[in-house]
């Protein structure tokens, strides 16, 4: 389905009404959006979004009465009479730019932050950190051949984003130990400069308080952000648990809310299902598409990834069409039927 093609349809969709019949006769629905960065900066990922683009679509959803607390969320859920679809925010990791969310326009949004807590105060997540060796590198040249991949002269703007978006695809398939070597390999090759205190990426345990202060609900992400399905249980188990008591430490409270990284079917399984509900966590969301409903597994909570060209016209315009109609799973679902 081509840009403008989604578009027009989604266009139709929610101006004519069709949307919103669709999410009645659906019933009682759930959408969580799932949000890393709250930054305007450019990003190789699909991961960032400014506080005015996501301001925005905030101000839709309080216009309609539809944003509110995960918690309250899964409640709605439980109530399989209703009609309505609500959205909850959730955030992924624990950025410092996620302070962004005690201010305007974003003050007030009922959110639940992630942590991956041995990166909280300290070096932010493998994929930044592999974007920094590649920004601040002291040696051009990257020779990836002993995985198949060739050489990079990161001298050149093209190169450079090839390697980022070629690397971190294959290494989120490697065992953790192999992911390790070969992450610490590339990063012997680039030799990046230090960074300063005033570059760091993540939240202090400072910060963290803050939001927490403020009602900023604080949920568990690991401890490394590792991909549990690519680690045994006896470590899977220290990663979910060692984080669950971090937190607790801290806040003095034990965090209720559990995402998985990465989030998608191949990086959790049943064993980390069950290690995540033992820990004490009343829910867990993955980063698989859809609509969350009355009948949906509570440690198997679907998200919507949101950041800044998701919802974008192919002209650039943010649009309400684009959002709603995505996000209440209509659009998706006339992708699988012309593509049945």
């Amino acid at each position: 389905m081509t840009a403008w093609i989604r578009y027009l349809i989604a266009i139709g969709c929610h101006y004519s009404g069709l949307d919103a019949l669709y999410r009645r006769l659906s019933g009682a629905g759930l959408v969580v959006l799932m949000l890393h960065r709250l930054r305007g900066e450019d990003d190789p990922f699909p991961l960032s979004i400014s506080s005015d683009t996501f301001g925005q679509i905030v101000a839709w959803l309080r216009d309609d009465r539809k944003l509110v607390s995960l918690d309250e969320g899964l409640s709605h859920l439980d109530r399989p009479r209703g009609t309505t679809t609500l959205y909850a925010v959730t955030l992924d990791d624990g950025y410092r730019d996620n302070l962004n969310l005690l201010s305007p326009p974003l003050d007030g949004v009922p959110a639940t932050v992630y942590l991956a807590t041995d990166h909280i105060g300290a070096d932010p997540i493998w994929a930044y950190q592999l974007v920094t060796a590649v920004r601040c590198r002291r040696q051009d040249l990257l020779d990836l051949g002993h995985l198949g991949l060739g050489r990079f002269d990161l001298s050149d703007a093209h190169e450079r984003r090839r390697a980022l978006a070629i690397l971190p695809p294959l290494l989120k398939q490697l065992p953790h130990e192999r992911f390790q070597e070969v992450l610490d390999g590339v990063f012997a090759q680039l030799q990046p400069r230090t960074r300063e205190a005033s570059e760091r990426e993540m939240m202090d345990w400072d910060d963290v308080r803050t939001l927490d202060r403020n009602g900023i609900d604080l949920g568990g992400h690991t401890r490394g952000h590792v991909l549990l399905s690519r680690v045994d249980a006896a470590t899977a188990q220290a990663e979910i648990e060692g984080c669950t008591d971090q937190i607790a430490q801290v806040l003095h409270k034990r965090p209720r809310h559990f995402a998985y990284p990465n989030g998608t079917a191949e990086d959790f399984g049943p064993r980390d299902v069950e290690l995540v509900r033992r820990a004490g966590y009343v829910s867990a969301t993955t980063s698989i598409e859809g609509v969350n409903r009355t009948q949906t597994d509570r440690y198997r909570l679907l998200r919507f990834n949101v950041h800044e060209s998701r919802y974008r016209t192919p002209s650039g315009a943010l649009s309400p069409a684009l959002f709603f109609s995505e996000s209440s799973g209509l659009l998706g679902l006339m992708r699988k039927m012309a593509s049945a």
